[in-house]
């Protein structure tokens, strides 16, 4: 110190410390204020997002809900026609000529043996024709014609038909061998928008118990008030909402723009799609430009047109910017207070003694104690527990939330530790944790299950350590945020898609009980494989679900030709090889959020190609639908059939070695590798159980 007119100065030493020491403390306050807006924002930003995607999710589908029920009405509107008699009579007729179509439209009848049925239908066809143009005029339908197997049209609303395109003769190729109603894609034509509708006209006679395509009927309808009502904005509509209609053809993506003269604008960057062709909810460019939007896309079941559902960006982060203003601004008025106090504290401090320094640190420290006052209220109201612990592990503070929640005074938390406070096994995780944190010194997030007050609940923990400014731990800060109505309603969605799995199983075990014990032996080889093979959790629930429902497709199949003893005609093992296709429609409706319908939609397929419904190869076909692949057919040797007893599982084993070139070789290994352990004996145990009993 040094006396200067009978006055004590300070040391400039100190005094240039304390400047340091203050504006570190200010530094370190605006970082603490500055992480905790940033911190806010992005929760606010992750509650926002959410929030849109349910939006755009409600309104996509609900409008896919109206276009099909549309579609529907339109397949409605021609039941009448292709249920009557006189059309199916007429079209089966048709069907068995073996002459041109065209004589009908020329009059001029072929010579031959078919003369007196030829001279018939054309003097039916007036009668036919008149018929069929008054219900195209008042169905509401543009045009329409009735096409021949041969793909040549004999009756039309029109006078004169316009030749088909490649696209309506491939769907109409299509109608005949799927006997059920297709649609074309959106177009526009001189009417406008339309869309093209493909209904068969089944025959009047069975054949091997089914009914064939002997006709389809092709109508077009106007869908341009149909489209520009789904994208027109409602007053309920928010800021930069807007509806887009995507759909896809040979030529790649295009938006439906009924309004515009040519209706359609190619996309030149569509947006990816997901594994169920759903275009999942994210940021991206608008399909009509350049403009930021969050979309989300859903597709129209059995058409490539998808609802796209568009906000922007800016519209709809408008709150969040505003809630992310008034943040800084409150947050650099705090520091802008803190910085003038300190400075003000400062400055006078320069020219006082001793004991005016003395008395303002006194009023600096009260000013602080305000501060600390004013985090201590925003800690006291966070729900979140916060908590310190040193490195000996008792806690050295906790807020009244974790104090509230363990059901002690704040008082008596400090100086326990985790196993005092939450059990023995619980404290164990925790301090396990706690030298996770220590160790990796960055911080270290994890989902904790703990009993409060005999109450479960679910916690996600972040832990960090907390250092000296040498860079020395001296503890650990731990936040714990209660996320038990989050994992309750995960667990209740998981229940639900139990509940989903065990009714289709029991569908199946009272249609065919062999199909259900065939079901249930493929769950049993799949889960050994799935184990053999260390596959992922979710990669060995997905074999076990699908295993399951793997039979699911054959209850719809006529089950005289399941049991059949001779050899399946190539027509009878088409009709049973739609069992994959009734499985897919079941299966794709429901969320396993697992990969399921993709495994059992695939599990015939064979790595040669040789397999159904799509003749896959290779790495086309997934891991799982390969285990399937195995299992599946290993199980249906191993049991008896109609036609052949069960085989040993070494001449299974035997067969499938010889159609390497169809199955997975590593899955082979496993399987043989398996059926050695003690659970792979228990399964064939078991296997010969039911062999026995099906025998």
């Amino acid at each position: 110190m040094t006396r200067e007119n009978g006055r004590t100065s300070p040391p400039v030493g100190r005094s240039k410390s304390e400047l340091v020491m203050g504006v570190a403390i200010i530094s370190l306050i605006l970082t603490a204020l500055l992480a905790w807006v940033a911190w806010t924002v992005r929760v606010k930003q992750g509650e926002l997002q959410e929030q849109v995607r349910e939006r755009l999710e409600l309104l996509a589908n609900s409008r896919a809900e109206v276009f099909g029920t549309w579609l529907s009405g339109l397949v409605q509107q021609t039941d009448k026609l292709i249920s009557s008699d006189l059309f199916r009579l007429y079209a089966t007729d048709m069907d068995l000529i073996e002459v041109d179509p065209s004589f009908l439209i020329t009059g001029i009848i072929p010579e031959g043996k078919e003369y007196d049925r030829l001279a018939q239908l054309t003097d039916q066809f007036p009668l036919m024709h008149q018929t069929f143009a008054d219900f195209t005029s008042f169905a509401g339908f543009l045009s329409g014609r009735i096409v021949h197997r041969s793909g040549q049209s004999y009756i039309g609303s029109d006078n004169r038909m316009v030749p088909l395109s490649p696209v309506q003769s491939g769907l109409i190729k299509k109608t005949f061998a799927y006997p059920m109603p297709h649609f074309s894609p959106l177009r526009q034509t001189d009417n406008g928008m339309v869309i093209d509708m493909f209904v068969p006209i089944l025959s009047t006679a069975e054949d091997n118990g089914t009914k064939k395509a002997v006709a389809v009927v092709m109508l077009t309808k106007s869908a341009g008030t149909t489209v520009t009502a789904l994208v027109s904005n409602t007053p309920m509509s928010a800021k930069g909402e807007r509806t887009r209609v995507m759909q896809r053809t040979e030529g790649g993506f295009q938006e439906i723009v009924p309004w515009k003269p040519e209706g359609t604008a190619t996309l030149a960057a569509p947006p990816e799609l997901q594994s169920d062709q759903s275009l999942g909810f994210a940021k991206r460019d608008s399909l009509g430009g350049q403009t930021p939007v969050f979309s989300l896309g859903v597709k129209i079941p059995d058409l490539d047109l998808w609802m796209v559902q568009e906000v922007d960006v800016q519209d709809a982060t408008k709150s969040l910017q505003d809630y992310t203003r008034i943040s800084v601004l409150i947050a650099g008025l705090i520091a802008m207070v803190l910085s003038l106090l300190f400075g003000a504290i400062w400055w006078r401090t320069l020219g006082q003694n001793q004991k005016r320094i003395a008395g303002e640190f006194q009023h600096l420290a009260q000013e602080l104690e305000q501060q600390r006052n004013f985090l201590d209220s925003i800690n006291d109201t966070i729900p979140d527990f916060i908590a310190v612990k040193n490195l000996s592990g008792n806690y050295t503070y906790a807020n009244p939330a974790l104090a509230d929640g363990v059901g002690r005074p704040e008082e008596e938390v400090l100086g326990l530790d985790d196993i005092a406070l939450f059990g023995f096994d619980t404290g164990k995780r925790l301090e396990q944790s706690d030298d996770q944190a220590l160790k990796a010194g960055r911080p270290v997030t994890f989902t904790e299950r703990i009993f409060l007050k005999s109450q479960e609940h679910y916690f996600q923990i972040t832990k960090v350590m907390l250092k000296e400014d040498s860079g020395a731990p001296t503890g650990i800060v731990s936040v714990f945020r209660d996320i038990t109505s989050m994992v309750k309603a995960e667990e209740r969605k998981r229940q639900a898609i139990s509940q989903t799995v065990e009714a289709l199983v029991k569908a199946i075990e009272f249609t065919d009980p062999y199909l259900a014990g065939h079901s249930i032996l493929m769950r049993d080889v799949a889960s050994l494989l799935a184990e053999t093979l260390k596959l992922s959790p979710e990669d060995k629930a997905t074999v076990e679900i699908a295993s399951h429902l793997s039979q699911i497709g054959k209850i719809f199949i006529d089950k005289s030709l399941l049991t059949k003893v001779d050899q399946l005609t190539e027509e009878e093992k088409q009709m049973v090889q739609k069992h994959v296709e009734h499985a897919g429609d079941i299966l794709r409706q429901i969320d396993f959020e697992l990969p399921v319908y993709e495994a059992v939609y695939q599990m015939n397929e064979r790595l040669d190609g040789s397999g159904y419904p799509k003749g896959l190869q290779d790495g086309e076909i997934s891991l799982q639908a390969r285990v399937l692949s195995v299992a599946n057919s290993f199980c249906a040797m191993i049991r008896p059939r109609s036609y052949r007893p069960a085989m040993s599982t070494d001449q299974t084993l035997e067969i499938m070695r010889a159609s390497a070139g169809s199955y997975d070789s590593q899955v082979l290994d496993a399987l043989q590798s398996a059926l050695g352990t003690a659970r792979g004996s228990r399964v064939l145990e078991k296997a010969m159980e039911c062999a026995v009993v099906c025998s």
